[in-house]
């Protein structure tokens, strides 16, 4: 597709003022985005996935800060439509070549440009090409998630033979980071993972395909359901505390898992998250959140802190992370679950669904793809 024939305006998802999405969100036409830098890419947007820090940015960054209109969201899949004369040859982004990746956060926040609009354009080192096994809408949820679900596996430093907990693992981050221990620790490793009845048929599918413990290549997964064994800590306590983890990964921030987590988890491993989880996407939520934090890692035990060590991450979508991620969608060892793919007419409505907290992986919006809903 040449820029000739897309036209000058797009369909786009914009607000103007800060909120909750359903409240604050307006499908608008805007002017399609231009190549301003060499090293940039215009990109048809296929698919646009939702995530959490979308919508808290949304209902928390003051317009102050940032360009108006706003386009929500940040990780996308589309086609390259044109590029810029300072795009490297050897990334092979020529037009047509499919591909999935991330607004920059810097760019997101200072600029009118997110990715639930029908075009969108970025540097060519936050896109990678799109393997050709998964589909457009699949690798559409891989950016920020994806990122952040590398963060928490590397830092819990796992070997092949380790066990290890995985607190949330339907969410979003929660079933990548699972697949990932699992080829970590290996066939003679052990993965547990804690989700609601709802989720638990899916999550034991997903752990055995494709490359799950049926062809031994991989840690075997034990699902565990916190609604039957509330409260789950004391379970996991009961189950696991003559053979404790080597690390839990906690893809939520449930307090009570980390302070009740000597339990079960062995003296001087680690303890990683996603951070506490807020009470609210408020400002007072959010401050809550970031002072437990801080006391997690700051608290003596001697002061009745916590004995285990607190790891915070954040996950960057940068173009190593989405390299990695791409060879592994690409081999068949992670693959993305699809909670929904909505039109984008029902953005608003798949919007309520996120903050519902009852999210079966990722939620995606087909902006000019097939929906599956």
């Amino acid at each position: 597709m040449s820029t000739s024939s897309i036209g000058n305006a797009m369909k786009a998802w914009t607000h103007t003022c800060s909120g909750l999405p359903p409240d604050v969100l307006i499908l608008s036409s805007l002017p399609v985005p231009t190549i301003t830098a060499p090293t940039q890419i215009l990109i048809q947007v296929s698919h646009c996935a939702l995530n959490p820090g979308g919508s808290i940015i949304m209902q928390l960054l003051p317009f102050f800060f940032r360009a108006s209109p706003a386009i929500p969201e940040m990780d996308f899949s589309g086609t390259v439509v044109s590029l810029g004369s300072g795009v490297p040859r050897d990334r092979k982004l020529e037009p047509g070549t499919p591909v999935f990746g991330t607004v920059p956060v810097s760019q997101h926040a200072k600029s009118t440009s997110g990715a639930l609009a029908e075009y969108v354009v970025v540097d060519h080192t936050a896109i990678v090409k799109k393997p050709d096994a998964p589909s457009l809408a699949e690798v559409a949820g891989l950016g920020i998630a994806g990122a952040t679900a590398l963060e928490l596996m590397k830092a819990a430093k796992l070997r092949p033979g380790n066990s290890v907990l995985v607190n949330g693992a339907s969410g979003g981050i929660g079933h990548l980071v699972l697949q990932m221990c699992q080829h970590a620790v290996g066939p003679n490793g052990r993965v547990v993972a804690t989700c609601s009845s709802r989720n638990m048929e899916w999550l034991e599918k997903l752990s055995t395909e494709p490359n799950g413990p049926k062809d031994g290549s991989t840690g075997t997964v034990q699902v565990v359901d916190y609604v039957a064994h509330a409260p789950v800590y004391e379970y996991l306590a009961q189950s696991f505390g003559q053979s404790r983890f080597d690390a839990v990964i906690d893809a939520v921030g449930i307090q009570d898992i980390f302070h009740h987590s000597p339990a079960f988890l062995a003296e001087g491993k680690p303890h990683i998250t996603v951070g506490a989880r807020a009470r609210s996407y408020t400002y007072a939520g959010i401050l809550s959140s970031v002072g437990a934090m801080a006391k997690n890692m700051l608290l003596p035990p001697w002061l009745g802190g916590t004995p285990r060590r607190y790891i915070q991450v954040t996950g960057v979508s940068n173009l190593v992370a989405l390299e990695e991620l791409a060879m592994m969608v690409g081999d068949g060892t992670l693959k993305v679950h699809l909670d929904r793919v909505v039109s984008m007419e029902k953005t608003q409505e798949a919007y309520e669904h996120l903050l519902s907290g009852h999210a079966q992986g990722k939620i995606v919006v087909a902006v000019s793809g097939t929906t599956k809903e």
